[in-house]
């Protein structure tokens, strides 16, 4: 059994070893992260001006680690968890619209015995976002919900969800 215990450990621990350099130990950081997608919102954090009834759009971006996909927001139910965006923290802003994608590669998944549908790389999703024609005027602060599930080849971490801040300026009709 001892030797059993010994033949499982070794390569552990010999995979644990690291090359090292004068700084310390030399890893690769996409080996270490455990957040292979990072999102952003295009156009950086300064409120989207937004006329009183009127859409606005709002682009988010994945960044995605290389030998990671995220499920697309089309994947049918009984296998991976789809992507899906939301808006967090605002009552009077509204997803007025389907969400904007690019097209998902699809494969057919031994894993999960369906056909997968999913995004690698950096897509982008446009999101068009409204707000009633009596709604006052003013900053409305609010959040992008990404819920999503990342997999690799090998190892599929389980569902998260990510918030991005966001702010509107609503204008009154001219």
């Amino acid at each position: 059994m001892n030797k059993l215990a010994y033949l499982l450990l070794l390569p552990l621990t010999a995979a644990s070893i690291t090359p090292t350099s004068a700084d310390g130990p030399v890893v690769a950081e996409a080996a270490l992260s455990l957040r292979p997608v990072k999102w952003s919102v295009i156009g950086g954090s300064s409120p989207r001006e937004v006329v009183s009834g009127r859409t606005v759009p709002l682009t988010v971006e994945a960044e995605i680690a290389k030998g990671w996909h995220l499920y697309s927001l089309t994947q049918k139910p009984g296998g991976p968890i789809p992507l899906r965006l939301q808006l967090l923290g605002a009552a009077d802003v509204v997803v007025r619209g389907v969400i904007r994608a690019p097209k998902p590669s699809r494969v057919f998944d031994k894993n999960f015995g369906i056909e997968t549908e999913f995004y690698s790389g950096n897509p982008r999703f446009t999101i068009p976002v409204g707000v009633p024609g009596r709604t006052l005027t003013g900053v409305r602060k609010f959040q992008v919900g990404a819920r999503f599930q990342v997999c690799s080849a090998t190892l599929c971490l389980p569902p998260r969800t990510d918030k991005l801040d966001v702010a509107l300026r609503v204008t009154g009709r001219k």
